[in-house]
């Protein structure tokens, strides 16, 4: 059974991104999906497309698209906001155009991403994340262990909390 789920989990990335997205941000190491209940896995599955859409935008430099998709209220703390809780969307936006002047080649990696529901409207995923920037002289690998909070908002997920370590 686990091994059906999980080429099932394989398919649905594929089909739900693509070629842009998959080269873009790959995910090794899927998870497997061993729940009994398909509602379930469908669940993690969903929560786990809106995450790798999230790195999508990330890596690409999609700051409309990253903003849809968060809560206004968004909580981080990140290696850059030195061990401080942020709140909002200003520290993104500004993130994302410091980043947009850079103007690196940016490959992202999330490795073995486990998805956790906390009851049909909450999930946490954890994940190890690979990003390679290339730029005229040359190419960088950092690691980051990061978790999202996803929330449901209506019928769409949002994210509502990110940490992010090195």
């Amino acid at each position: 059974y686990q091994r059906r789920v999980r080429g099932s989990a394989m398919n649905f990335f594929t089909q739900q991104f693509g070629n842009s997205q998959s080269k873009l941000v790959q995910i090794s190491q899927p998870p497997f999906f061993d729940d009994m209940d398909e509602v379930m896995v469908m669940a993690k599955k969903e929560v786990l497309s809106k995450v790798h859409s999230l790195l999508y935008f990330i890596c690409s430099g999609d700051v409309d698209s990253y903003l849809e998709n968060v809560l206004p209220t968004v909580t981080s703390f990140e290696p850059e906001t030195h061990g401080m809780l942020v709140e909002g969307t200003k520290f993104h936006e500004y993130m994302f155009d410091s980043a947009k002047k850079d103007k690196l080649k940016v490959n992202c990696t999330m490795i073995a991403p486990h998805v956790q529901l906390l009851g049909t409207d909450a999930a946490v995923v954890s994940y190890t994340r690979l990003v390679q920037y290339t730029s005229s002289t040359g190419t960088t690998t950092q690691k980051y262990s990061e978790t999202r909070v996803m929330q449901r908002e209506g019928e769409h997920w949002k994210m509502a909390h990110c940490h992010r370590s090195q």
